[in-house]
């Protein structure tokens, strides 16, 4: 009897303990985020190029992107009733301030959906954002209940979350021991700061997880248990090392961030500009670091642009870092690209960084005009507080969100697509002048073949009555682009070539002389637009060694040419 009592007391326990931890999803959800309109775009961009190629996974990777599955939040039920979801911030630091959503999901895999969540607060350090519901909607009576005592090593404790599997967040409830109730970790800005302390614990964190609660049981509270921290970290090459964010810390954040706010934080703005400043000085580059400190929107409407200076301009080690960390985090790999826009104009020609903060104005409680004095030269720009982290809104004239620059540079760019500098081919038609003493004109026609951007060969000629001359020539171009849209091509050629005398000619030089070989020299410069592709005009002196073959000083050769002609290049 007393076993069959024991049997019926464990099934019991155990229908206590699944319905306690079936209950936890109706507090846990799965949070997603829209992105800027201008990030859409982009990525649509790049969805259709591959589409057209056929390649389906990317299609459905950036489709997956694009849903915005970020992470994991819970419910909290502040005394006042308002309902809150707390998570992450980096889960939902990319969303437009009014554009996420949470979805909850029961055991029968029915799902409740509330969109259009806001961002009350978020602490970037600490890794901690609070939503509130659209118009202020509390659909939960209770939240998920903090724990009120101090995490110990060897605990048992539950992480809870939506982790991805292939394209699709999955509930998981993980179970594991805390292996350091209280440790920092090594700064990764700064070799020699910590940042902390967190939970360390063995229960399973995958990606998707990040923001959910770290569980522990306790009695006479819902669900059977209560927060003892949000996981935010795991370690790369460590085996069940997960971090989470101890109670502490979030009740301390959470008083704050949802006491009322009166006026500015202008404190706050200062010590964010200080340490902004402060990053810059730096001796590396420093376009991760500006990155952290640009809204979303500054991001989003600047990328473009961005990414087509940034591959004209940055060296490869930027790009190949830009294009790793695009592929992974595509708005991070955007937000590296307007860094670095920012960066390279802040660099002087001799490659440093000189700033120091000359004036901080108000527009308004939440937004700043800051003036900075960048390489003795004034540079403005706004901060915006962004649920109350105080970021980058435009930054000079090249980040300020400006759409007709990103028009101007493609149309520069089309134009200098269109200005022919290297062609395969030129061919002119010139008039010639011989003057000295024996002034006289002619025709003048030449063809070339370019072997590289600097090296030309071909054939030219001159037709006039009192002889004809075929040369060989060869010879430098130094093609100099001005704005894209025009180009000036200096150059020098040496000829080698016959002179063919005409009967009068000939009678007078004696009449053993049927025709001249000699040398040419000509120096010149071409003038070409992308008005008119491929068209050029070209001015040159040449200057003939005939007279060095049997021609004596009573010459009717004038060895002073002046060309003057118009060509194509093809």
């Amino acid at each position: 009897m007393k076993n069959r009592f024991f049997v019926v007391l464990m099934c019991a326990a155990g229908f206590a303990c699944f319905g306690q931890t079936s209950a936890i999803r109706d507090y846990v959800g799965m949070i997603s985020q829209t992105f800027h309109p201008d990030v859409v775009s982009h990525m649509e961009g790049i969805k259709d190029r591959f589409e057209k190629r056929g390649n389906t996974d990317v299609v459905r990777s950036i489709d997956f992107y694009l849903r915005g599955d970020s992470g994991t939040g819970f419910v909290y039920v502040a005394r006042d009733g308002k309902n809150y979801i707390i998570t992450n911030f980096h889960v939902i630091s990319q969303a437009q301030i009014d554009g996420l959503s949470v979805t909850f999901e029961n055991t029968e895999g029915e799902k409740t959906r509330y969109s259009g969540l806001s961002i009350v607060a978020a602490d970037e350090d600490l890794d901690i954002a609070v939503l509130a519901f659209a118009g202020g909607q509390t659909p939960f009576r209770q939240g998920l209940a903090f724990l009120n005592r101090t995490v110990q090593d060897l605990d048992n404790v539950y992480s809870a979350g939506f982790p991805r599997l292939g394209t699709s967040m999955v509930w998981q409830l993980g179970s594991g021991t805390v292996s350091n109730a209280s440790v920092r970790l090594p700064d990764p800005d700064d070799d020699t700061k910590t940042i902390g302390p967190y939970i360390q614990h063995t229960a399973q964190v995958d990606p998707g997880n990040s923001g959910g609660p770290l569980l522990i049981q306790a009695q006479g509270v819902p669900t059977g248990f209560a927060v003892a921290g949000i996981n935010t970290l795991s370690a790369r090459f460590r085996q069940g090392a997960n971090y989470s964010i101890p109670m502490n810390r979030v009740q301390t954040f959470l008083t704050a961030a949802l006491s009322p706010r009166t006026g500015s934080d202008l404190a706050g703005l200062e010590a964010r500009i200080d340490s902004f400043l402060e990053g810059l000085s730096a001796s590396k580059a420093v376009y991760p670091h500006i990155a952290k400190y640009l809204s979303n929107a500054c991001t989003a409407e600047n990328f473009e642009y961005a990414e087509s200076e940034l591959a004209e301009k940055a060296p490869a080690v930027v790009w190949d870092n830009y294009a790793r960390t695009f592929n992974s985090s595509p708005v991070t790999g955007m937000s590296y690209a307007v860094g670095w826009l920012i960066e390279n104009n802040l660099r002087s020609r001799s490659g440093g960084i000189s700033i120091t903060k000359d004036s901080v104005t108000p527009i308004d409680d939440d937004n700043y005009t800051v003036d900075f004095i960048v390489n003795g030269a004034v540079i403005s720009s706004q901060w915006t507080n962004e649920y109350g982290i105080w970021r980058i809104k435009t930054f000079g004239t090249f980040a300020a969100g400006d759409k007709s620059m990103l028009d101007k540079k493609q149309k520069a760019r089309a134009d200098s697509a269109k200005l022919v500098t290297e062609p395969s081919l030129r061919i002119s038609a010139s008039f010639v002048n011989f003057f000295g003493n024996n002034p006289k004109s002619a025709f003048g026609a030449d063809f070339k073949l370019s072997f590289s951007k600097y090296t030309a060969f071909g054939f030219q000629g001159f037709f006039g009555k009192d002889h004809t001359q075929i040369e060989a020539v060869g010879g430098f171009t130094i093609p100099i682009a001005v704005g894209g849209v025009t180009a000036f091509i200096p150059f020098v050629d040496v000829g080698l070539g016959t002179v063919f005398l005409p009967p009068a000619v000939k009678d007078g030089l004696g009449s053993k002389f049927d025709m001249l070989l000699g040398l040419s020299v000509k120096g010149g410069l071409m003038f070409t637009t992308a008005a008119v592709p491929g068209l050029y005009l070209q001015a040159a002196y040449q200057y003939g060694f005939y007279e060095k073959f049997g021609l004596d000083n009573n010459t009717k050769l004038n060895p002073n040419m002046l060309i003057i002609g118009v060509g194509y290049s093809f």
